[in-house]
């Protein structure tokens, strides 16, 4: 049994969000949806905004794919977003 909560990284809650604020679907978006998101240009954007750092988009592309092997493509992403 698993007891560690895993929370997505600040900037990849960062990612995720902006996904939920500008992805129109009928239901939240999941870590799959979210990462052809990422790879379409979403973090892209993000840098472009000064959102997240440069350095870090193939670091957050790494860490939404070993959630994705943790968790599955169908999970909500929003239940992993980290708020501080």
């Amino acid at each position: 049994m698993d007891f560690v909560v895993v929370k997505a990284s600040e900037g990849l809650s960062r990612v995720i969000q902006a996904a939920m604020d500008k992805i129109s679907r009928p239901r939240a978006p999941t870590l799959g949806t979210i990462r052809e998101a990422m790879v379409s240009g979403l973090t892209a954007g993000l840098i472009g905004e000064g959102a997240i750092d440069e350095d870090d988009e193939g670091v957050l592309l790494g860490e939404i794919d070993e959630l994705i092997r943790r968790y599955g493509e169908e999970t909500l992403a929003e239940t992993l977003v980290r708020f501080e």
